[in-house]
């Protein structure tokens, strides 16, 4: 017996045609979000889709969490915004979500540089409040932003080696000397120097002091927003010193 391959996913243009361009769009994180059952999620494209071929929507959902599965969601929305077809709407909204997960992806990558970075902090300095221009960022595939290792051992410093969040924080000895431990934090991630031209935001005013679980709270735990809020209270004044003027909207949405 002969088995024929099954194609339909193999062609992501073709994927996006059966799955329809807008509601591709319209239902990015529905799709994203695969704890919502598929015939809770078919209703729901349904309901603002009466026009739909049927109810079941077996031809749609499959194939748009195939892109996900594939990690193709983003060169999806770029053949969005690229297309001629499509509603403008659709389109704008494609390039709103694509510039989201861009942010999204840079502050995860950014993370992880910022573990590689995190190391003995311990000189004292005034906080210097000229402005003061962004350095040159060398992008290739990624951005790369030249971090200052002075700057974070003076926050940690100016914070006397105490969790910001909260100074009764547990925090221990560091190895082979007498500091307590706390990680360097840039409350606006340099991964978002885009929305900042002209500014550095490697500064002691962007970075607090943060006990470990602390800072794996802002990365990775569900409460972080109320933690974020506090943070952000604390510094927004200092920020506004050296020209980073930035709501907490804005904020949470590098988060």
């Amino acid at each position: 017996m002969i088995f024929l391959k099954d194609t339909k996913y193999e062609d992501l243009n073709k994927t996006l045609a059966a799955v329809g361009k807008a509601v591709f769009v319209n239902f990015y994180y529905d799709f994203k979000d695969f704890s919502i059952p598929s015939d809770e999620l078919a209703k729901k494209i349904y309901s603002r889709n009466p026009g739909s071929k049927s109810d079941s929507q077996n031809f749609r959902i499959p194939r748009a969490r195939h892109i996900f599965e594939l990690g193709q969601e983003k060169e999806a929305l770029r053949i969005i915004i690229k297309s001629k077809r499509v509603d403008p709407k659709a389109i704008e909204k494609a390039k709103d979500i694509l510039d989201k997960e861009t942010i999204s992806e840079g502050f995860q990558k950014e993370s992880v540089e910022e573990r590689r970075f995190i190391e003995h902090f311990n000189k004292e300095i005034q906080y210097d409040i000229t402005l003061r221009e962004a350095p040159l960022i060398a992008e290739r595939t990624q951005y790369i932003y030249p971090r200052k290792q002075y700057e974070s051992k003076n926050a940690l410093r100016r914070a006397q080696y105490l969790c910001e969040v909260d100074n009764s924080h547990f925090v221990f000895k560091r190895r082979n000397s007498p500091n307590n431990y706390t990680e360097p934090h840039h409350l606006i991630p340099l991964s978002a120097y885009r929305d900042f031209p002209g500014i550095d935001l490697d500064r002691e005013q962007n970075i607090v002091s943060l006990c470990s679980n602390c800072h794996n709270l802002l990365h990775y735990g569900s409460a972080y927003k109320d933690v974020l809020h506090d943070l952000y209270q604390q510094r927004k004044e200092l920020l506004e010193e050296i020209g980073i003027t930035i709501s907490f909207e804005q904020l949470l949405s590098y988060y």
